[in-house]
């Protein structure tokens, strides 16, 4: 059995849900950092806290992960570099 596992609840959760829904992924479950022993499904997806997630995924022989990376201006060096380039 595969399941793919969103890691952490955000903004791009809905999108990462449609999507694997489009794919007609089997499973679908999202981690939620914020819930504690918590465990609930909401229309074919499931969402657990991460302490039920460490036991429930083992009943699967493959998971798929997705997590959302953000990046911004000056994030590889002090924003203090961008703005004295813009002053130039």
């Amino acid at each position: 059995m595969i399941i793919d596992v969103i890691l952490g609840q955000n903004i791009d959760t809905s999108m990462w849900i449609n999507e694997l829904k489009e794919m007609k992924a089997d499973f679908i479950a999202v981690i939620n950092y914020d819930s504690v022993n918590e465990f609930e499904e909401v229309e074919r997806v499931i969402y657990l806290s991460p302490n039920i997630a460490k036991e429930y995924l083992k009943n699967f022989d493959t998971i798929n992960f997705y997590k959302s990376l953000y990046a911004y201006p000056g994030m590889q060096t002090n924003m203090k570099s961008l703005y004295k380039k813009d002053k130039e």
